[in-house]
């Protein structure tokens, strides 16, 4: 059964790089990746055991993270460890398992990249530091996933590009009812570093959310498993990052925002 799927796995992964290699060139031999940018793209569902996953990165050195309700454990390749999150967070090449979604990263030379959830199965990020060949580097990318058994069902040929160093936050897309803080988490870079920044609460890959409801409205079936505590106005989520966009579209939510923050008295 191992070795049919390895197989499976090669086999879907060429195939699905041919696909970008061609759509690549489609777009012309210039096309280039812009250090100026980063960009998000999607790749589809990825069918692949998380055991078999972690057990990959930790051959290949990864930093690993592994959350699996309130148990947290870490390892440094295949040694396990007792460093916190925030100096694992610093490794070069991380994954992070969150339940059955993981996040992984690397930081690379000339690049960076991350495979993370998306609205339709994962993502790829791309963080170019040079300005770079867009089939070659996108090809090399997928490549090096295919190693590690992460193949997607799709490279979608739609890039989605923001530009690095602005000092204010994407606004959301129309129909979105999001605080500008909660959507430029999601569109992120790095997912940890901008909760980070932004003072969100982040517990692995999810965050603490407030949902206000519309008059009768009530929170979405979909969603309903990340809800901590509710009254008939408001609910509070420990919500995954891929799904602030999708809460704040439904027709039964006012506004998404981050929990309301107490001050100190006298300030």
């Amino acid at each position: 059964m191992g070795i049919t799927r390895l197989r499976g796995v090669a086999v879907m992964g060429a195939v699905l790089v041919a696909a970008f290699l061609f759509g690549a060139i489609a777009m012309g031999e210039g096309a280039v990746l812009l250090k100026t940018d980063y960009y998000l793209l999607s790749i589809g569902t990825i069918d692949l055991p998380m055991p078999s996953l972690i057990q990959s990165a930790q051959g290949q050195g990864f930093a690993v993270i592994v959350r699996d309700g309130g148990t947290v454990t870490a390892y440094r390749g295949t040694t396990a460890t007792q460093e916190s999150e925030d100096v694992l967070l610093d490794a070069a090449s991380l994954l992070y398992v969150d339940g059955a979604s993981f996040l992984l990263r690397v930081k690379g030379e000339s690049i960076d990249y991350t495979v993370r959830p998306g609205a339709s199965g994962y993502a790829l990020v791309l963080d170019p530091h040079d300005d770079l060949p867009l089939a070659e580097s996108v090809g090399t990318i997928l490549a090096s996933l295919q190693s590690l058994g992460i193949v997607g069902s799709e490279v979608d040929m739609t890039f989605t590009s923001f530009a690095k160093g602005t000092q204010k936050d994407p606004e959301p897309p129309a129909g979105v009812a999001i605080d500008s803080s909660l959507y430029a988490l999601s569109v992120a870079p790095d997912w940890f570093a901008a909760a980070k920044e932004k003072n969100l609460t982040r517990v692995g890959l999810r965050v603490e959310v407030v949902a206000e409801k519309l008059p009768g409205g009530s929170i979405p079936e979909g969603y309903a498993p990340y809800v901590e505590s509710e009254t008939d106005a408001l609910a509070k989520l420990l919500l995954p990052i891929e799904k602030l966009v999708g809460l704040a579209q439904s027709s039964e939510i006012g506004y998404v925002r981050p929990p309301y923050q107490p001050h100190p008295a006298g300030v």
